[in-house]
């Protein structure tokens, strides 16, 4: 064999050594560069073992399966792609060694055993690509709404906590909030159907509309955007598309579609999506509350003005 047994010990025990290291580092933090360095120690390690079996048929071959659903399972399609490649060539030497210098001859036991082996790795990585896609699959629809195709409150609360980092309290940012004025006479009026499209149309609106920022549906009529720190004529001109673009979409489509509006600005006025969204949710019954006082106003204005009849 290539290795003295006393050589083989000490490469043992130098793997021993490198997996105890990769597995404390792991404990603190798990990087792309320590997964694959883990990888290919265990690759190296695995055909060693598979290149100084003494039996025709190494038994220790089916370690390359071992280090192979081990992280693939764990760390996704790309490192199992990845492993399963190193994998492939570990095995191909090792067999190419044994049987050049080894004096080991090709058997009908050798070729049930390497068709098995690929077999049984080619249907592993088959699953766990479905397993994987399926995963994906579930995970958009927990962080995404199916009607208007933005972040739901549970994407919106995960992507706030990427923002508001509990390590930078004073992180700057703009949460705008959007409320469709008269929503639930449109649904009771025309339908679900149309109410859908009512959503969907302003969730388009006012994700082109506040451009470069985090938005999503908050939850039935209501939107929310997290966006980099803007002043306040910057979000004055937000606010004047959002409100163009919903006029002009209500008045060419016969549907009675407005808008209100809130903003609040970290660490200001809060620090924690929660507490943003419910000062933005004052602010903006404040604005709702102004347009109905200016509504009525007009309103009397025009009756004021009306002739009396006798």
């Amino acid at each position: 064999m290539f290795f003295s047994i006393e050589q083989l010990l000490i490469a043992l025990g130098v793997y021993f050594i490198l997996n105890s290291w990769y597995f404390h580092l792991a404990l603190r933090r798990v990087t792309l560069l320590r997964i694959r360095s883990a990888m290919t120690a265990d690759l190296i390690i695995v055909t060693l073992c598979v290149l100084h079996d003494p039996n025709p048929i190494p038994p220790s071959a089916l370690a390359f399966l071992m280090v192979l659903l081990g992280n693939g399972m764990r760390y996704g399609m790309r490192l199992f792609a990845e492993v399963l490649g190193g994998a492939l060539l570990g095995m191909s030497v090792a067999f190419a060694l044994r049987y050049r210098l080894g004096g080991f001859e090709v058997s009908a036991g050798d070729v049930f055993f390497g068709v098995f082996w690929v077999t049984l790795a080619l249907y592993a990585y088959i699953l766990m690509g479905r397993i994987e896609s399926q995963r994906m699959q579930l995970d958009y629809r927990s962080r995404f709404d199916a009607l208007t195709g933005l972040l739901n409150r549970h994407g919106l609360l995960a992507s706030a906590d990427q923002v508001f980092d509990k390590a930078d309290p004073d992180v700057p940012a703009t949460v705008l909030f959007a409320d469709l004025n008269q929503f639930k006479s449109i649904n009771d009026r025309y339908g679900h159907g149309v109410g859908d499209r009512v959503l969907a149309e302003f969730a388009q609106i006012f994700s082109e509309s506040v451009d470069m920022g985090v938005c999503g549906r908050w939850g039935g009529d209501e939107f929310v955007a997290i966006l980099p720190l803007r002043d306040d004529a910057t979000v004055e001109q937000i606010f004047e598309r959002i409100e163009a673009r919903t006029e002009s979409w209500s008045q060419s489509n016969g549907l009675p579609m407005t808008v209100s509006l809130g903003v609040a600005h970290a660490p200001r006025d809060g620090r924690d999506l929660m507490t943003l969204l419910s000062v933005a949710d004052i602010h903006l019954y404040q604005s709702k509350s102004r347009r109905s006082e200016a509504g009525a106003a007009t309103l009397y204005r025009t009756l004021a003005n009306e002739p009396q009849t006798p």
